[in-house]
């Protein structure tokens, strides 16, 4: 089976090929002119806007499922940066549903937020910021694509995630950084509660998703993937320092929360049927920082 993956270079994509590569046959599309290495198991197309060739790409390599990654994250956004947040958010993945009109692609596997729902207790779409609401608005495209066809379309809302070799500035990346330099850090009062999970976790639900597709079970358009457990902000930092032996000079209440801070996630979301996080945060944090 053919499976074409966007975002496949960024640090969730990389972990994923890894996973599926002795299953499956993994193409990625890239934009143009980017810098890259992948693996020679892995076919690349170099996607120019033009969706035309995107659709001949799609039929002659037999692509059955579509697992969208990429995305352009902003956490508060400048007004020179609201373009390329439509492109990389809204754009693409509508692109990639108008190029798969008859074909071969049975499924598409897209990845959403929690930040698509501030209001932690409400099942309605309330987006934190720019980035979510541009989540949202892909999503809402999707709709006439799946209402004019029979394309499976489900959407695996993720929190925060982390995981070793992660070049992104997340929170235990962060932290270990903090704790290398010793240096002071300034951070909120740490009240916000976050559902953190390692990539291994995240590649397991994403897998998990694929099976349940190709078994051709019932599903919801919506699932989230669930840490063991939550914690609040000061709490994590302390099971780091416990498990790290190294304390961390946080400056708490050193700066203000963001503008729209989730203090919760959201608690209304769908867990993934048949799928759970194995790993505790302390096992994962273990892991991250075993060299």
């Amino acid at each position: 089976m053919n499976i074409l993956i966007t975002g496949g270079t960024g640090f969730i994509g990389t972990h994923l090929i890894k996973a599926l590569s002795n299953q499956y046959k993994i193409h990625i599309l890239v934009p143009q002119n980017l810098d890259f290495t992948v693996p020679e198991y892995v076919s690349v197309f170099e996607f120019s806007e033009n969706i035309r060739e995107l659709h001949q790409y799609i039929n002659e390599n037999q692509i059955e499922g579509i697992i969208h990654l990429a995305t352009l994250y902003v956490a508060q956004h400048q007004a020179e940066q609201i373009k390329d947040i439509i492109l990389s958010n809204v754009y693409l993945g509508t692109a990639i549903l108008e190029s798969i009109k008859n074909t071969q692609v049975k499924w598409f596997i897209n990845t959403g937020t929690y930040w698509q729902n501030f209001k932690s207790d409400n099942k309605v779409y309330c987006p934190a910021n720019l980035y979510a609401a541009s989540k949202q608005a892909f999503i809402d495209m999707a709709a006439f694509y799946t209402e004019t066809s029979s394309l499976r379309f489900v959407t695996l809302k993720l929190s925060d995630t982390f995981g070793k070799g992660d070049t992104r500035r997340k929170l235990l990346t962060i932290f270990k950084e903090a704790a290398d330099t010793k240096e002071p850090l300034l951070m909120s009062k740490g009240e916000q509660y976050l559902d953190i999970l390692y990539i291994e976790d995240i590649i397991s639900g994403f897998t998990h998703l694929i099976n349940l597709l190709e078994q051709d079970k019932e599903l919801l358009n919506e699932y989230v993937l669930v840490a063991q457990q939550r914690y609040n902000l000061k709490e994590i930092a302390g099971i780091f320092e416990k498990v790290s032996g190294k304390k961390l000079q946080i400056v708490w209440g050193g700066r203000p929360y963001r503008e729209r801070e989730i203090m919760c996630p959201w608690q209304k979301g769908t867990p993934l049927p048949g799928w759970k996080a194995k790993l505790s945060l302390e096992d994962g944090i273990k892991k991250f920082l075993t060299p």
